[in-house]
């Protein structure tokens, strides 16, 4: 019997424009653009097709939607997007985390119309954060390092905990890390970074004592007293996820990877390591449980397990295929094995992987 070509389970182009994550990014493009990156998409990834040894492994609707979504918003022009595989999704020398779709949708509303000028955001985002932590008052201004410095400056007890979140990762099976409302319990002020746990834009947010906040304000250079409107329209989209209270690890980025069951790992890093296998430069994949710091700076230091593909180069190629990751597009970041690493194995921790780039590691290396 004649078996079923692979190509039989690809959808049409049609199909893809209109599948809600291409469907979004085509409403943000000129349409001109559009038909110009659409073109060839399916034929060029026929052709990789033909190319697998495993004809099975046929990436689905939504893998494919997210492909041409890249392709139509073209390459970054003023930074580098990465394939985190470092395992390493918080730290002080880490890629800032992406923001909830919601939170993009809504820089997108606010940055292409005119704003009028008034506080009406900024009293929002504060307004959130006191329901949601507890705190008396709230300030939210442009950077994590002004709010440390103008807590200190005022003084009293000053908790900086920048990572902190609304939610405990102990409370997912993950390593325990106090919430900000639980550090308030014992501060006048908690000083936090919006990009730690909380998953929302890089600022910084300083929440406590209704006197304490005050004077932050007043002390602050008048400059540098509130975030622009584009962090806080973020922000504010952020926290309207926490308050919903509905499906919040499934909406913010950062907790869509933290809470990853490990069983959902390991079968993604069996199937990629099947897949690498087939490579020419390529001795071995292995996938491999590991133990994974997922928050790495001065003040914190965070681990639970995870799952790894570790593979072992053909010959001499263990340099050559991390360069070939570090050179792809978007470019993968690999976990540092310097006290692990064997005969140039390079490590993939999918613990900061999302799903979709997992065709994406396969193809660097071919």
């Amino acid at each position: 019997m004649k078996s079923e070509s692979p190509f039989s389970k690809l959808p049409s182009l049609g199909e893809l424009l209109s599948h809600p994550t291409v469907a979004r990014v085509v409403k943000r493009v000129n349409q001109t653009t559009v038909a110009q990156r659409a073109t060839g998409f399916l034929e060029e990834l026929q052709t990789n097709i033909r190319q697998r040894a495993d004809w099975g492994n046929i990436p689905s609707v939504g893998q494919l939607a997210e492909r041409l979504a890249r392709r139509l918003l073209g390459p970054a022009e003023s930074s580098i997007p990465c394939v985190n595989a470092t395992g390493i999704l918080l730290g002080d020398c880490q890629p800032t985390p992406p923001l909830a779709e919601v939170a993009v949708d809504e820089l997108v509303r606010v940055s292409t119309e005119y704003l009028a000028a008034n506080s009406t955001l900024s009293d929002r985002v504060a307004t959130a954060l006191v329901e949601t932590t507890g705190a008396e008052s709230a300030w939210v201004t442009h950077s994590f390092a002004v709010a440390e410095k103008t807590a200190r400056a005022v003084g009293g007890n000053v908790i900086v905990a920048r990572y902190a979140g609304l939610l405990n990762p102990g409370d997912f099976s993950l390593v325990h890390y106090e919430t900000i409302a639980q550090r308030l319990e014992s501060a006048d002020m908690v000083v936090v970074d919006g990009a730690g746990l909380l998953g929302g834009p890089s600022c910084g947010i300083v929440v406590g004592k209704e006197e304490k906040i005050a004077e932050c304000v007043r002390h602050a250079p008048i400059d540098e007293n509130t975030a622009n409107e584009l962090t806080l329209a973020a922000l504010c989209a952020t926290m309207k996820i926490y308050q919903s209270g509905d499906r919040v690890t499934h909406q913010i980025p950062l907790w869509q990877l933290l809470t990853t069951p490990l069983e959902n790992l390991e079968q993604r890093a069996q199937r990629i390591a099947t897949l690498l296998t087939s490579c020419k430069n390529v001795a071995s994949a292995q996938p491999t449980r590991c133990t994974s710091v997922w928050c790495e700076s001065d003040a914190a230091r965070l681990a639970n397990d995870s799952w790894a593909v570790v593979i072992k180069p053909d010959g001499e190629e263990g340099n050559n295929l991390r360069d070939a990751f570090l050179e792809a597009t978007p470019r993968i970041n690999c976990r540092d094995q310097q006290n692990e690493s064997q005969d140039g194995e390079v490590w993939l921790d999918l613990r900061g992987v999302f799903p979709r780039w997992d065709q994406h590691l396969v193809a660097a290396c071919e």
